[in-house]
């Protein structure tokens, strides 16, 4: 009997390490992928407002250079509004294939590309 209960507290003992392990990995799988995506957003938002500013300096430019072209300044700016307009339009039109999908894609690689390699390896 007394052997019985010697193993019964082995493997408490040895499933209370194996849970603590796994609770370990997760946390450090949780955090490597927390900031993984901290980076990417980080990136993404300094990308974004750097091309904005970038547009937006261009915008000004094509306004002053198509209101020279036209004779009238205030010509220039409103041709180069309903431009963006234009786009605007166009972007939520296709805002399925060229931002949705492409995000989803990205994401998924992103979380899920470290798993498959290693249960590929497995």
């Amino acid at each position: 009997m007394g052997k019985i209960a010697e193993q019964f507290t082995q493997l408490k003992e040895l499933l209370i390490e194996y849970f603590d392990s796994n609770v370990e990995y997760y946390k450090l799988a949780g955090f490597e992928k927390l900031m993984r995506f901290v980076v990417a957003i980080t990136f993404a938002a300094v990308f974004f407002i750097l091309l904005m500013l970038a547009l937006f300096l261009f915008g000004f430019s094509a306004a002053i250079w198509l209101g020279d072209l036209l004779g009238n300044e205030a010509a220039g700016y409103l041709g180069i509004g309903f431009f963006y307009l234009f786009l605007l339009l166009l972007v939520y039109l296709l805002k399925k294939p060229l931002i949705e999908r492409p995000l989803i894609r990205f994401f998924h690689r992103f979380l899920f590309k470290k798993e498959n390699k290693n249960n590929e390896s497995s």
